[in-house]
């Protein structure tokens, strides 16, 4: 094949051609098809997390449930066994009366039970282990924190 014949062939090439069957239908059924088949999974998916979300929360749920009527029962015997209720340890930090706050501002009573349990609990720590540092310093910052309440307490009331 020379040259001039190779021009020719291209320019043939060139001219628009008329398919011998309608292609494009053929297409857009099978993109349609296609389409239709990739929705269908999607929506399955898309519920799945919903579903084992809900599954959870009834899991959790009906133990925390559980749990609770056992507590209850176990109460309940206790009471029976025992004649009276169950014994309730108060401190004497919480049998003060709410006036003797800090400050006299009944809003910080929570806030100075807290610190006041902590600092109980760090203190036995401390007797349990006296060479634990990490200990004092944790009293240290107790004691200042108690130290801020009663400056809160003062300029609150």
């Amino acid at each position: 094949m020379n040259e001039f014949e190779i021009q020719r062939g291209l320019r043939q090439m060139n001219t628009p051609r008329v398919p011998q069957a309608d292609l494009w239908s053929g297409i857009a059924a099978r993109i349609a098809a296609d389409a239709a088949a990739a929705r269908a999974p999607a929506r399955r998916r898309r519920w799945f997390p919903f579903a084992a979300a809900a599954g959870m929360l009834l899991a959790v749920g009906g133990g925390i449930t559980a749990y609770a009527l056992h507590q209850q029962r176990v109460a309940a015997e206790f009471i029976a066994s025992t004649g009276g209720p169950l014994p309730v340890r108060v401190s004497p930090r919480d049998a003060r009366d709410v006036s003797r706050a800090p400050g006299g501002d009944p809003r910080l009573l929570g806030a100075a039970v807290v610190l006041d349990a902590a600092h109980a609990e760090l203190e036995q720590a401390l007797e349990q282990r006296p060479d634990a540092v990490f200990l004092v310093s944790l009293l240290n910052r107790t004691n200042a924190r108690r130290m801020k309440l009663e400056h809160y307490g003062a300029r609150a009331g």
